[in-house]
């Protein structure tokens, strides 16, 4: 196959906004569901922490089960109970518990989405577009905090929080009729093998690594899609401003994720090189960020999105690119680091924000994306292009 299988990807990002639009939904109307369930800032985080454990948990062995049911059926599973999720929050949830709880199951379901798009991409996309691929399928995160931030000045502020949850779940139908309609076959990807774009496989340890990576720098991503809303309102921003920066942001997050994608793809890289620049970028924009305000604050927030969270897409190129034979599997172990940091974070930075300052929040993260930077370097010096010598070092 030729060109950009558009259907596919569109399935692949849908999938994964599906997926985790409850828990950004969540973090995107806190305010009004302050007033009404009396969530706190730490119940958020509570709640916000059980629905990426869980899915940390769960990520692993879904994987694997996406290797063995395939993808067509990962994804009929997923997006029906997705749906039932969001639904259910829409008409149950009636307390922060009854929240957490619907979470929970939430997560579960979402340790499904990124295995089952990872290998629906991995078995059409020719190597000289897969971080284009993969930057372009990760806009499907941030997608679910742009529909997050643009539900609250249109329709949580208008006609409530629960219609705009019960609204996502019309995600549904969409998805199917682009499953029905997708009856591409898989490339022969071995005849595209060449010594400047395979990598040889990863151990289990070292991508073990690039998830503790991943991991930490989640922690850029949980303060941007949870916590950003109140930032921006103590900033000076409006509620409904706070909202609209969260739309924006989320815009150029996607648009980095596809140029990093492009610059990859255009270097023949093996991603190591543009993952270390984002993170160690987003360390320095969190570093300073702390006591902004007005249109300094928003400048930062949109450089905070580009960067802090412009990495994803390289994390699962990198890994895919390199055990194109087990994509579920393989980038299910990165995807469980994503959701354990993504599980952390918001008990971490809830607490602080909650008990020291935004400030030190900004603090724990740019430190947290510093190390994940260091880190990726460091795998990648244990890693080789293949056949031994050939193509980029990076």
């Amino acid at each position: 196959m030729t060109g950009i299988p558009w259907r596919r990807l569109a399935l692949a990002i849908l999938i994964v906004a599906l997926s985790a639009l409850p828990v950004f939904l969540v973090g995107a109307t806190f305010l009004q569901l302050e007033g009404e369930i009396e969530l706190t800032t730490t119940g958020l985080g509570v709640a916000t922490a059980l629905f990426f454990l869980t899915a940390s948990i769960a990520s692993p062995s879904l994987g694997r089960v996406v290797e063995r049911i395939g993808w067509r059926v990962a994804i009929r599973v997923n997006s029906v109970s997705s749906a039932l999720i969001l639904v259910a929050i829409a008409r149950f949830a009636t307390s922060a518990a009854s929240l957490s709880i619907l979470l929970v199951a939430g997560g579960a379901v979402y340790g499904l989405a990124n295995p089952a798009a990872n290998k629906a991409l991995a078995e059409l996309v020719e190597p000289d577009r897969r971080g284009l691929m993969f930057g372009l399928k990760h806009a499907g995160i941030p997608s679910s905090t742009l529909l997050a931030g643009l539900a609250v000045p249109t329709i949580a502020l208008t006609v409530g929080w629960r219609f705009a949850f019960a609204l996502g779940a019309l995600l549904l139908p969409i998805i199917w009729v682009l499953l029905s309609l997708d009856t591409d076959e898989p490339i022969d990807l071995t005849s595209f093998k060449g010594p400047c774009r395979s990598a040889t496989p990863m151990t289990t340890l070292q991508i073990a690594a690039l998830a503790t990576a991943a991991g930490l720098a989640t922690w850029a991503a949980v303060s941007l899609s949870t916590f950003l809303v109140t930032a921006a309102v103590d900033a000076t921003l409006s509620e409904a401003g706070a909202g609209l920066l969260l739309f924006v942001g989320s815009l150029a997050s996607i648009s980095a994720r596809v140029v990093a994608g492009v610059i990859t793809d255009r270097k023949r890289s093996r991603g190591f090189v543009g993952l270390a620049v984002l993170m160690g970028t987003g360390s320095l924009v969190f570093g300073v960020l702390s006591g902004s305000s007005g249109s300094w604050f928003v400048g930062l927030v949109l450089l905070a999105f580009s960067t802090g969270w412009g990495w994803p897409g390289l994390m699962t190129y990198t890994v895919v690119n390199a055990n194109i034979e087990t994509p579920a599997a393989s980038s299910a172990i990165t995807q469980a680091g994503v959701f354990l940091g993504a599980g952390i974070g918001p008990l971490v930075l809830g607490w602080l924000i909650a008990n020291v300052s935004q400030a030190a929040s900004w603090a724990t993260v740019s430190v947290a994306l510093g190390i994940a930077s260091v880190v990726t370097l460091a795998v990648a010096r244990t890693t080789r292009v293949y056949p031994r010598g050939a193509g980029h070092d990076l």
